[in-house]
């Protein structure tokens, strides 16, 4: 197997409810919150930590729109260019959050999702509404047959990979057969999908990465999962991890001796991609601004 380095993934599909016109409660918010620009070159990072604390580092504001309504990219539309540029780093704190509920990656508890939401709208001046349009997507099928994926236990924790973790490699740099990565992570790379214990959300955030068109899952599968996942890299249509081909179809040969990505879900995950089109939620972003330093 070829190496594969560890990636941070993206955030999958929840529908977060927006305000009623006449909201009878406040929305929670955190109590004390810091906002500055991050140095060039910061790393990004988001942690939850005891206490109701919210930590995140080299994160642009639209990252943050993502992780607070539980969207993916294509859910998302509009805003000047610099929410996707200009980095930031946010210390915040909720007294009144003594527990975190159990999550599991890419998601955040609600609990601190709808504070995150208070907050960009507090601070970044946020202001959106939301637009359902006719999308070309994949639909992520089981396949005849059903899953090979493999049932694993859920992970402990909400797992946060160490940044820069490598794989132990064999004398041929071949990442050994029997290697997983924490549960509740995934190593990623051209080419490779490895995870211990994670959800179809994770999967779909994965394939996300690499398609030309969103996915969305219809699997019907629940629970956490062990997969590895080999393909031909350029098979991928928009691959992250390498050069992607924009003419990549589920027929196209493969350049190396491993299956196209299409051909790969079918055969060691028992799954498939369908071309469909799918009426869609996209929160539409109508104005931000850049929030003072505190």
């Amino acid at each position: 197997m070829r190496f594969a380095k560890l990636v941070a993934l993206g955030v999958v599909t929840v529908a977060v409810p927006v305000s009623s016109q006449t909201p009878t409660t406040a929305k929670p918010a955190f109590d004390v919150a810091s906002i500055k620009p991050s140095a060039p070159g910061t790393r990004q990072a988001i942690t939850i930590q005891p206490g109701g604390r919210f930590v995140a580092s080299g994160v642009q504001l639209r990252l943050l729109i993502a992780i607070a309504y539980h969207l993916q990219a294509y859910q998302m539309s509009g805003g000047e260019s610099w929410i996707a540029i200009d980095a930031w780093s946010i210390e915040a704190k909720a007294e009144d959050v003594s527990v975190i509920p159990f999550w599991s990656p890419p998601y955040i508890p609600d609990v601190m999702a709808v504070r995150l939401q208070s907050l960009l709208e507090d601070r970044f001046a946020l202001k959106t509404h939301r637009e359902t349009r006719e999308l070309q997507m994949y639909t992520l099928t089981l396949r005849k047959g059903g899953s090979k994926l493999a049932v694993a236990e859920p992970p402990p924790q909400p797992t946060q990979p160490p940044a820069g973790m490598r794989p132990p490699l064999g004398p041929d740099g071949s990442i050994p057969a029997n290697f997983a990565p924490p549960p509740g992570a995934i190593l990623a790379g051209p080419g490779t999908l490895i995870g211990s214990a994670i959800t179809m959300d994770q999967i779909v955030v994965f394939l996300n990465r690499l398609m030309d068109r969103p996915v969305i899952d219809k699997t019907g599968l629940a629970g956490y999962f062990d997969v590895k996942l080999q393909f031909a890299p350029e098979s991928a249509p928009r691959a992250t991890f390498g050069s992607g081909n924009a003419d990549a179809s589920p027929d196209a040969p493969p350049a190396t001796g491993d299956p196209s990505i299409f051909t790969a879900i079918q055969e060691q995950l028992g799954l498939q991609l369908e071309t469909t089109k799918e009426p869609v939620e996209v929160l539409m972003i109508d104005s931000a601004q850049k929030p003072s330093e505190n």
